[in-house]
């Protein structure tokens, strides 16, 4: 995969946020934010006239949590909510999953290594602490589905997901880019987990650069080996927007 430069002023930066700006831990609420990073994505937000938006599986309301007092455009459960600069969070009418949770309860409850992670309009079982428990998992989550209508399973990194049907990160992406600051600019997707393909695969049909973080077949065309060196990217491209800024802002007083 190719090199990655520093992040120019025409970019569209889209990034996911477990696993890619932030490490994953044993449980999502466990997560830390590099004290770092806020500083860093506040300078980003500004050099890209706001062109900066946070594609995640979490809620927007948890990101909001980890990255206060930042408030970025951001799409949550995969694209089912949604947020762009200076509009209240968008979430389109999705099915009722309550009726799933008695049976994913039971679930848990008879195995101690999963832990079941309730997003409202979607559900996530973990199985990271029981990783042999993958085929079970995976069964109970078709079992549950057979009869439900509007939602389907995404699996992921240590975990299988039952959320709205017909959304996806690609889909958030391709929203972003029809609207303005996003519109015009250049896509650059950064994301670690099989879930972020589709929006590897926007970016890429829009021009743009899907930036993978790990070793796997992709359709990223980029990638970095771990969270640290995504991070670091994100780092440098700030110091550098801020030397840019700094010389700008000499050379008129002059």
């Amino acid at each position: 995969m190719s090199p990655l430069p520093l992040i120019a002023p025409d970019t569209a930066l889209f990034l996911d946020f477990d696993g890619t700006l932030a490490d994953l831990a044993p449980r999502p609420e466990l997560v830390r934010v590099e004290p770092e990073l806020v500083d860093t994505l506040t300078t980003l937000h500004r050099w890209l006239d706001g062109a900066l938006a946070i594609i995640s599986g979490r809620p927007v309301a948890e990101l909001d949590h980890f990255l206060q007092p930042l408030r970025l455009p951001a799409a949550g459960v995969h694209g089912a909510e949604f947020r762009n600069i200076g509009e209240h969070l968008i979430t389109p009418p999705s099915p009722d999953i309550s009726l799933l949770m008695p049976q994913l309860e039971a679930l848990v409850r008879r195995h101690p290594g999963l832990r079941l992670e309730d997003k409202t309009i979607a559900v996530a079982i973990h199985y990271r602490q029981a990783p042999e428990l993958e085929p079970l998992v995976r069964a109970a989550v078709s079992d549950v589905l057979r009869d439900a209508t509007g939602l389907e399973a995404l699996p992921g990194k240590m975990v299988v997901e039952i959320k709205p049907a017909g959304v996806d990160k690609g889909g958030a992406i391709a929203s972003f880019m029809r609207m303005p600051p996003f519109a015009g600019r250049r896509p650059v997707f950064a994301g670690d987990d099989v879930t972020d393909e589709a929006g590897f695969s926007v970016v890429g049909e829009l021009g743009g650069t899907g930036v993978l973080v790990g070793q796997r077949a992709s359709a990223a065309s980029v990638s970095l080996p771990a969270p640290s060196a995504l991070r670091d990217w994100l780092h440098r491209s700030a110091q550098a927007a801020r030397e840019t800024v700094t010389r700008s802002t000499t050379s008129h007083r002059l």
